[in-house]
């Protein structure tokens, strides 16, 4: 019994699901003009004579009244006894039925006079008639149908890809308002201005300010200059190993990476030596002479440019800036005891002014983490914003378009109990 009801139940849910939805208002428009249509080619006809064994009517012998009866419309019209038919120009709506009653002073037969009664009968669907009478006239607000909506959908998916990919572009193609194209406007001159902001301070102002910094150290730094004051230090004042370990460690611990930027190998022309330090480097010192940076890179260049000028600005390069001074002395240094605190091997303004020099280029470098978290969060705003915007548009179209009049609704009573009472109200739904 449960397998007979389920499979009842599958067979009425697939008709159901291929059922066709009628329009019945639009069914009613048809059947009117045909019906109409029909009643205009019928008005100026003369339908045949309907004789009298096939009506069912009561006559009297003086005058009588003919009524045509249908489910919709009623024809009276006065008939003479001498008369044969009536007036071809009445129109008289269709009727499903045969008798005719007509009323009468006298008595009531069965049969009509041997004289034929000639009646206009226009056929009409009597059901679409019918409708009509029972529904009434009915008034249906306006909502907008397949063709007007036709090309007014706009897709939340393309809005919000065309809007990641350019923000503005997805409000530009919902548009439909200017409060939605001018939105658009706004995200793409914003995208503009990020990227125009990230070129300006990212990419300008940071070469222009690199360029500069790196003018500054080769007018006032030089590697010449550098490498004798190291030398004379670590050869001719360090008394034994200890020392010489201490200094590495404090001034010379960046030596690999200052000699790696200049010939790509630490190790070249003995620059750099883990066991001898300074140790058979004359050739490095040639290809140096106590002169400033920019002059001696005339001859050469260096392996990794950033590096060899990032690695100058700190402060155990300072020998190297041509207006050092306050040189710390051997033993200020400290170098017998490991734990003592490290002191700078001299002072420089160049050096100082040089430092920031680089600290501002490297301002500018950090404000592209700025401009680019800015320009993401640009592009997701956007994004959600124009699917949001279209999703918005594509409900408008499902609604009903209500005037106030629409909307305004009147009641009234009356009441006979304890006196005569009327109202009248009117209210408005919003």
């Amino acid at each position: 019994m449960f397998y007979k009801l389920f499979f009842l139940f599958i067979c009425v849910l697939s008709t159901s699901s291929f059922a066709q939805v009628r329009d019945l208002f639009a069914e009613f428009e048809e059947e009117v003009k045909s019906s109409s249509s029909i009643s205009s080619s019928f008005s100026s006809a003369v339908v045949p004579v309907v004789s009298s064994s096939s009506l069912k009517t009561v006559i009297s012998s003086s005058s009588a009244t003919v009524s045509v009866v249908s489910s919709s419309s009623v024809l009276e019209k006065p008939v003479s006894s001498s008369s044969s038919e009536v007036a071809p120009e009445t129109p008289v709506a269709d009727t499903s039925m045969t008798s005719i009653p007509v009323s009468s002073s006298s008595s009531s037969v069965n049969m009509v006079s041997s004289s034929s009664i000639q009646v206009v009968a226009p056929i009409a669907s009597s059901s679409s008639i019918s409708r009509r009478d029972l529904l009434g006239p009915v008034k249906v607000s306006k909502i907008r149908g397949i063709n007007e909506m036709k090309g007014a959908y706009k897709s939340p998916r393309k809005a919000l890809f065309m809007s990641l990919v350019l923000p503005g572009a997805g409000q530009i193609y919902v548009g439909t308002s200017a409060f939605n194209n001018v939105r658009g406007g706004v995200y793409i001159a914003l995208e503009a201005a990020l990227w125009s902001g990230w070129y300006y301070y990212s990419v300008h102002k940071y070469n222009k300010q690199v360029s500069r910094y790196e003018s500054f150290a080769n007018k006032h730094f030089s590697v010449g200059t550098y490498e004798q004051e190291m030398h004379n230090i670590y050869l001719l004042q360090l008394e034994d190993a200890s020392e010489e370990a201490n200094f590495r460690v404090r001034y010379l611990n960046s030596r690999e990476s200052y000699c790696k930027s200049i010939y790509g190998t630490a190790t070249t022309n003995n620059c750099y030596s883990a066991d001898n330090l300074f140790n058979d480097d004359s050739r490095h010192l040639s290809s140096f002479d106590k002169v400033s940076l920019g002059e001696s890179r005339k001859g050469m260049s260096f392996y990794d440019d950033n590096q060899f000028y990032q690695l100058i600005a700190n402060p155990v390069y300072v020998l190297g800036w041509d207006d050092v001074s306050d040189r710390a002395t051997y033993q200020q240094l400290g170098l017998t005891d490991s734990e003592s605190e490290t002191i700078p091997l001299g002072s420089s303004s160049n050096l100082n002014k040089y430092k920031d020099m680089r600290d501002k280029a490297n301002d500018y470098a950090s404000m592209q983490a700025w401009f680019f978290g800015g320009l993401i969060l640009n592009h997701v705003i956007s994004a959600f914003d124009a699917a949001l915007t279209a999703n918005a548009h594509n409900k408008v179209l499902y609604e009903e378009k209500l005037s106030w009049l629409d909307q305004v609704h009147l009641g009234s009573s009356v009441s006979f109990f304890d006196g005569f009472m009327a109202s009248v109200q009117a209210y408005w739904n919003f």
